[in-house]
């Protein structure tokens, strides 16, 4: 029984989204926010980038080929991103699998005790011959 209100204190609240979703949806809002997460921390790097070689930047910025150096950016992004999801998708499946095989546990558990307590209060059982 302790165990079963371990659990809840520390690990029910993170797994009881898995409770409330099916795998697909769990695992399509997480990329969501994986992707608004993703793009910020790419421009984030993009403008560290920038800054660190902004002297170089700005002496060949005349000599440079804008669209060619926008379709590399865009290339990048892509691949960053590309990793970043599949990253995101496979974390997150193995988590769903995990977090559901718990809170099965959790409910398993859940049911000895409600058996448990149901054969206690049963009449006939052997308190009533004391």
């Amino acid at each position: 029984m302790t165990k079963l209100a371990a659990f809840e204190e520390r690990e029910g609240k993170s797994c009881h989204k898995m409770t409330q979703f099916f795998r697909k949806d769990y695992v399509s809002m997480e990329m969501i926010k994986s992707f608004l997460t993703g793009t910020i921390a790419f421009a984030v790097i993009v403008g560290i980038w920038a800054v660190y070689r902004m002297e170089e930047l700005m002496n060949e910025i005349n000599k440079m080929d804008i669209p060619a150096f926008g379709i590399q950016l865009l290339m990048k992004y892509l691949v960053f991103m590309a990793l970043y999801l599949l990253a995101t998708y496979i974390i997150y499946n193995i988590r769903y699998s995990k977090g559901r095989r718990k809170i099965r546990q959790f409910y398993n558990g859940l049911k000895k005790i409600s058996h448990l307590y149901e054969s206690e209060n049963r009449p006939g059982s052997f308190d009533d011959f004391e």
